[in-house]
């Protein structure tokens, strides 16, 4: 959100923490809030958000997570607007959340939706669409009266949109940009590399921040693979199968490095899994894995070259090659 192009729905959320932190033992303010969250639900995810990162900040603790529901609800009047420079002091409390970087898994903290380690989450959007996450993996919705936005901070998604020619459905993947009408595909971001592959319908992507850059048009089986490092993009074919084979708990390794390989199934192993040979990390491997079982996949992959797998420190896999 930029200030040339504010968010409605969002700077009221703010408004409306701002004046339950200022009145928190106010019941009818309370009831209008809550009447005003249950109008939409775009108003309450943004409300709740908003709570999650002032909380974040320490400045209120004391707010009430779930104001208590009047019998009968009436429309709500909005909030009246506090000035730019009131509501600037909750966007700070924003800001300040990133010193959560330096703890454990702070994206988490600011994601709308997660699915944790070894498990998908299948998620219902309030306009129909779904979202289907892979294990450890995040997404942040921002849905307005003029555009449904979703951005994928980690892992891997699979994307079913409901058309609405009102209302364009992007997906943000690091530098990359997805413009949807209505269709079905999956979003790969691991570092530095963003995969954008289509099992139906039509896509555009773009890889640049500049709006001048051309899109790339995607249809049926495309893939886009972008690497941000060197800002190169490679279009492939592929077939059904292999687009979003996770959602089967399969990873489909096609030339593959063993260092890809662990880091992918990084993911799906609790604990940590360390590479500590870089010529075996190198080596190329095909193959199909089973998710469920990482370690024993693992085993499986490094075996025929040479590698080994030791387990003893705890939630620990250390990949090496054998003596």
């Amino acid at each position: 959100m930029t200030s040339e192009n504010p968010n409605p729905v969002w700077e009221t959320a703010l408004d409306w923490l701002l004046l339950i932190q200022q009145h928190p033992d106010d019941p009818e303010l309370s009831t209008q809030l809550y009447a005003w969250r249950a109008s939409a639900p775009e108003h309450d995810a943004a409300y709740r958000k908003a709570l999650k990162v002032w909380r974040l900040s320490g400045e209120a603790l004391s707010l009430p997570l779930e104001p208590a529901p009047s019998p009968v609800l009436t429309p709500a009047p909005a909030p009246r607007h506090f000035r730019r420079r009131k509501r600037s002091l909750i966007g700070a409390a924003v800001a300040a959340c990133a010193v959560f970087m330096l703890l454990p898994d702070w994206q988490a903290l600011r994601a709308d939706f997660h699915s944790p380690t070894a498990e998908h989450r299948d998620i219902t959007l309030s306009d129909g669409s779904h979202v289907l996450l892979d294990s450890d993996s995040l997404v942040d919705v921002q849905f307005d009266p003029q555009q449904r936005e979703v951005t994928l901070l980690r892992g891997q998604a699979f994307f079913s949109v409901q058309p609405d020619a009102a209302r364009a459905f992007y997906v943000n993947a690091g530098p990359v940009r997805v413009r949807v009408t209505g269709t079905a595909f999956a979003v790969n971001l691991q570092g530095s590399h963003v995969d954008v592959s289509v099992e139906s319908g039509t896509v555009a992507v773009k890889t640049s921040q500049s709006s001048s850059a051309p899109d790339h048009l995607l249809h049926h089986g495309d893939q886009l693979r972008y690497n941000a490092s060197d800002d190169s993009t490679r279009l492939a074919q592929l077939p059904n199968e292999q687009i979003a084979p996770w959602r089967r708990w399969q990873l489909v390794a096609i030339d593959q490095s063993v260092e890809d390989v662990v880091a992918q199934l990084r993911r799906y192993q609790p604990g940590l899994i360390l590479l500590t040979d870089k010529t075996l990390g190198q080596r190329r491997i095909t193959a199909a894995l089973n998710l469920r079982d990482p370690k024993r996949a693992l085993q499986a992959a490094i075996a025929p070259l040479g590698g080994q797998l030791q387990d003893s420190v705890p939630y620990t896999l250390i990949v090496s090659a054998k003596p």
